[in-house]
């Protein structure tokens, strides 16, 4: 049997990017979103705060640059982070927060520090969607987390953005026009 051209395009896709952000959502249950940028190889991280202000995000932000400053002073043997930014936006009575990070110098311990950093900087304020359970000795999600990002360095051309909903995990791929 043939394959019609959607189904070709979809192949192309790295299961190991759509695993990776799958595993983050299962893993990591107070991020809303993840989203995989190929033209400069990141992820982004989205969380949804209720009821923060201004100046919990401004003190969320110095903490987490001194945390992370940090963290990477004695992680000397992985990669220099080439892009890590922290932004936020007001929407309605929600306050998103965005963690960018380039797929190739990020970690899981890295991602274990910042998902702290956020919960602990904003108890009772994130908004999360717990998925429904998953067979523990079929997935384990650190040791997947920690294997796809470590294979970074084949993940594709596709933009990819994963989401909760409904206590199920969601990826879309949006084909990235040359």
């Amino acid at each position: 049997m043939e394959r019609t051209e959607s189904e070709q395009q979809y192949s192309t896709i790295g299961s190991d990017q759509v695993n990776l952000l799958i595993s983050l959502l299962i893993r990591f249950p107070h991020i809303s979103a993840v989203h995989y940028e190929p033209s400069d190889r990141s992820l982004r991280l989205v969380y949804l705060l209720q009821r923060a202000n201004l100046d919990e995000m401004q003190q969320f932000v110095q903490r987490a640059q001194l945390h992370l400053e940090a963290f990477h002073s004695l992680e000397a043997a992985r990669p220099i982070p080439q892009l890590a930014t922290i932004q936020h936006e007001n929407s309605d009575e929600l306050l998103i927060l965005q963690i960018k990070r380039d797929v190739d110098s990020f970690s899981y311990e890295e991602l274990n520090l910042i998902n702290e950093l956020v919960q602990t900087s904003f108890p009772e304020k994130v908004v999360y969607d717990l998925v429904d359970s998953v067979d523990v000795d079929y997935f384990d999600e650190e040791d997947s987390i920690a294997s796809f990002l470590a294979a970074g360095d084949r993940f594709g051309d596709e933009k990819l953005s994963g989401f909760r909903e409904k206590g199920k995990v969601l990826v879309f791929s949006t084909p990235v026009r040359s």
